[in-house]
């Protein structure tokens, strides 16, 4: 679990620091900076599988200047701190990464790791450094040498266009190193595009849904194949928008290829292509929050305005249905809708909120005893509306 980020000069975002709960409600105007702080745990996230520049660029648009306009500052800073299984232990990682970064006045700076460390506690080791990644060398500790009485580092270069993380071989040697990039690796982030959730693209294997929703055919088909439990009650949760759907069949022409269609109870057939922007939405969403977990871990989940195109009386099942999932993952929710705001009412200490100023964005939680005291006068979702948290 994420216990807390701390990120400096990143887009809009200076000195803020974010310690989420379980389920997150992230709030504020537009432009207040509650996608930037989606894409730093994305950036991070990306960072394990890419490059710096491939990761910028995958997540904010530019290969280059991440840094505050205003601050003028030429580097980047993280610090991570997650609480993780490891076996029959609990590990504590902290995780510290800077980078040096593009300024305004030179643009086609290059992204480079300026200084990278990880450090772990719990199941014999102590706020033990697991390595460092500086400009001077790289030094990886050896685990199990470690628990022997030993302390064995091995030293070695690394370019400094990607994390050490990024370029850790899985070796039993580097097993707590190994566990903490793939929970990083795992999370994922959404922010569906209703032309992308028609897509019939089909991808063999790939169980998670893609960013954009556009494997959505896909996985439901592979979900059919493999988990006729879990498929069934996917089509229940469904039926909370669309009572009229019965079953989902697919065509499948290639291997490549295959289309969803929707199917009432007396075999009308309705193709993905024709169905409405909620249900394919609520599909998308119901996989995410309960199909996906089962899959495979997906430790962290952000999703990006969860109520578009939804009909406001299926967004308190949908949560429901998220609460009673077995495998639940870490959420992170934005929300303009006062009806979803309204939601998190017996919750508000999961509540955040992130402020625009002239050259930064800040991240601050409502006081709970004010807002409980003015939840007798105005909804959850009207005070937000009223900008009174």
């Amino acid at each position: 679990m994420l216990e807390e980020l701390r990120v400096d000069n990143f887009k809009s975002l200076i000195n803020v620091t974010f310690r989420p709960q379980d389920r997150n409600l992230l709030l504020g105007v537009n432009n207040a900076g509650k996608t930037t702080l989606c894409h730093v745990l994305r950036f991070l996230s990306s960072t394990t599988r890419r490059p710096l520049e491939g990761a910028a660029e995958g997540t904010t648009g530019t290969r280059f200047a991440i840094g505050n306009r205003y601050l003028k500052k030429t580097t980047t800073d993280f610090v991570l701190k997650a609480t993780l299984p490891f076996h029959e232990d609990t590990l504590v990682f902290d995780y510290e990464l800077t980078i040096s970064v593009a300024s305004p006045d030179s643009p086609a700076a290059a992204l480079e790791v300026d200084s990278e460390r990880l450090r772990v506690s719990g199941g014999g080791f102590d706020n033990v450094l697991l390595f460092e990644n500086t400009r001077d060398g790289v030094r990886l500790l050896h685990e199990g040498r470690h628990l022997r009485g030993e302390t064995a580092y091995a030293e070695t270069s690394a370019p400094r266009d990607a994390t050490m993380l990024n370029r850790l071989y899985d070796l039993e040697a580097n097993a707590r190193m190994n566990c903490f990039k793939t929970y990083l690796a795992q999370w994922t982030y959404y922010d569906f595009s209703t032309l992308a959730l028609r897509k019939a693209d089909h991808y063999p294997g790939h169980r998670v849904l893609m960013t954009d929703g556009s494997n959505l055919s896909s996985v439901v088909f592979q979900l059919k194949t493999a988990n006729e439990r879990g498929y069934r009650e996917l089509v229940r949760c469904l039926q909370e928008v669309d009572p009229t759907i019965d079953l989902i069949n697919f065509q499948v022409p290639s291997a490549n290829r295959v289309f969803m269609v929707f199917e009432d109870t007396e075999g009308n057939s309705l193709p993905v292509a024709n169905a409405s922007n909620g249900t394919l939405r609520f599909l998308a969403l119901l996989y995410v929050l309960l199909v996906q977990p089962e899959t495979g871990p997906c430790p962290l989940t952000i999703i990006e305005e969860p109520e578009n195109c939804l009909y406001v009386g299926v967004l308190k099942p949908l949560l429901d249905a998220a609460e009673q999932s077995s495998t639940r993952s870490q959420v992170i929710f934005t929300s303009h809708s006062p009806y979803f705001i309204d939601l998190f009412e017996n919750d508000l200490n999961s509540i955040f909120v992130m402020k625009r100023g002239e050259s930064h964005s800040s991240l601050t939680q409502p006081d709970i005893s004010v807002v409980k005291d003015r939840l007798e006068k105005f909804p959850l979702g009207e005070m937000h509306f009223r900008e009174m948290l």
